[in-house]
């Protein structure tokens, strides 16, 4: 975990850092949203990929279906995106960008049938697991267990959900999508793996960073 300053008044520096990254995207789904025609030509679109039309990987993951989709999508990237920029502005996005990569790859490898795809619930995903995984060790470290509890219970949680969604085809929250339109759980999944892959290797680098820093200091 890294913090942007030592403590002032009880409080850390980056507790009142401005997340703007984070809201900025958000706010970059809803314009994408109402901008007549702008999703058609972020969206994942097998065709368009084919042809060389390479950004949609990343920004197809802005564009949504109908305004109930964009409402739970952006509701949860907005709330989670806002918790770990505050963490660390530059982990947040590697998380963002790597889990859009790797869900819309996935979607590709594994999907070969789907040629469209939409939305920000993989990503969410991915930032949700990041911040239980980081809550879960920032826990372990002051031996609050029952923190640490409650973050197991959110991981379980959300798996319970994705087994629903597997089971039933449908997604929890959103209801509000086209006849046809159907719920992606690789998505989630890949996304949920990209947070946790993100967050571990951005412990292992801070520590890491701290032995050296030991080492330095007492040489």
């Amino acid at each position: 975990m890294t913090r942007w300053g030592p403590p002032e008044g009880g409080h850390y520096k980056r507790a009142r850092r401005t997340p703007c990254a984070s809201l900025l995207l958000a706010a970059t789904a809803a314009v994408v949203f109402l901008w007549p025609g702008l999703a058609t030509h972020l969206q994942y679109d097998r065709a368009a990929l084919a042809a060389g039309e390479g950004w949609r990987l990343v920004a197809g993951h802005w564009a949504h279906y109908s305004l109930d989709h964009l409402f739970w999508d952006v509701l949860a990237f907005a709330a989670l995106g806002v918790a770990c920029e505050r963490k660390g502005s530059a982990r947040f996005l590697v998380c963002v960008v790597t889990s859009a990569l790797a869900i819309s790859c996935s979607v590709w490898l594994l999907l070969p049938g789907m040629q469209i795809y939409r939305g920000l619930s993989g990503v969410d995903s991915a930032l949700f697991t990041l911040l239980v995984a980081d809550l879960w060790d920032e826990q372990r470290q002051t031996g609050q267990v029952r923190s640490q509890v409650i973050a197991v219970l959110c991981l379980v949680a959300f798996l319970l959900k994705i087994g629903f969604e597997v089971r039933t085809g449908r997604n929890i929250f959103v209801s509000g999508l086209d006849a046809g339109t159907v719920g992606v759980p690789l998505a989630h999944i890949v996304g949920a793996g990209c947070g946790l892959l993100v967050g571990s290797c951005s412990r292992l680098m801070l520590r890491s960073s701290h032995i050296r820093q030991w080492s330095s200091s007492t040489t």
